[in-house]
């Protein structure tokens, strides 16, 4: 004889979550799925139920940084099945203040992967695993790899108080903030050295040629007078002092001067400039 199909199983299976009753079946139906999910994957394999979660997550508080884990999946379910409004009182059964769930939760979230499993391992306790939460997904994985994230490896944390891991956290977070505001400046600085650029050179487009012929010869008479102010004062003043201290150094002397009068030389065959004799003193003109 056939077996009578149990129809309590089909009330456990299909009914509605507590509190979506009056929520239109659409609605219900995506949040039996969401919450099927997360008993998926953060759950016991058992349907929901407040009170036995309770003890379930009481019994996690006491362990070690994977019970945590553990803990903050129970509450993750439980967060996501409570109808709205009976979570704070869920939380105040457990005897947890509502921050430190939301951070086990959090570290549940977190460090999900099996792959972290040797830095939950490492971190041994749940208040250093708190403080590894500062940490992103990229750093985690590092670690985990057995790489070096903020001048720390997997034994580093292992062997450190909870103190010590706070203290070198917070250090590596601060010197990669200033390390991030010292390239933001240089951004910003390289950004406006560009627009002023941009700026500058649309000025250089919009003049006219005429004023673009004015500014030029600037630039050469400004150039001139400075190489000239350059020849009568500081060289000056350094042959003089060479020849006071060192009267033979005449043939020395006159061997940088000649590189100034070819440098002179040079540019006048590059640029094509004519060679003009000196104009003649306003005296030759006049008649005896």
């Amino acid at each position: 004889m056939a077996r009578k199909k149990n129809p309590a199983a089909d009330v456990i299976e299909m009914t509605p979550p507590q509190g979506t009753q009056d929520v239109p079946e659409v609605a219900q139906i995506a949040e039996i799925e969401r919450q099927a999910l997360i008993l998926r994957q953060f759950g016991d394999g058992l349907p929901f139920d407040p009170y036995r979660y309770e003890l379930i997550i009481r019994d996690h508080l006491s362990r070690s940084a994977e019970a945590m884990l553990a803990a903050g999946r129970a509450l993750i379910v439980a967060r996501e099945s409570l109808p709205h409004g009976d979570w704070m009182p869920f939380v105040e059964r457990v005897g947890i203040e509502q921050r430190l769930a939301n951070r086990m939760m959090q570290a549940a979230l977190k460090f999900s992967d099996p792959k972290t499993m040797k830095l939950v391992e490492a971190a041994g306790n749940k208040t250093k695993l708190i403080e590894l939460l500062v940490l992103d997904d990229e750093q985690i994985a590092e670690l985990a790899d057995g790489g070096t994230v903020a001048g720390l490896v997997l034994d580093d944390i292992a062997e450190m108080s909870t103190s010590e891991l706070r203290r070198n956290l917070r250090e590596a977070r601060e010197e990669q903030k200033a390390a991030e505001q010292l390239l933001a400046d240089k951004g910003q600085k390289i950004d406006t050295l560009k627009a002023n650029l941009l700026k500058a050179n649309k000025r250089l487009k919009e003049a006219t040629v005429d004023d673009q012929v004015a500014q030029a010869a600037q630039d050469v008479a400004a150039a001139t007078l400075g190489a000239q102010a350059a020849i009568s004062t500081t060289l000056a003043d350094a042959v003089r002092r060479l020849a006071e201290l060192h009267p033979d150094s005449g043939t020395l002397i006159a061997g940088h001067v000649a590189q100034v009068r070819a440098a002179l030389d040079e540019l006048v065959a590059n640029e094509g400039i004519p060679d003009l004799a000196p104009a003649a003193p306003s005296w030759a003109d006049e008649e005896n």
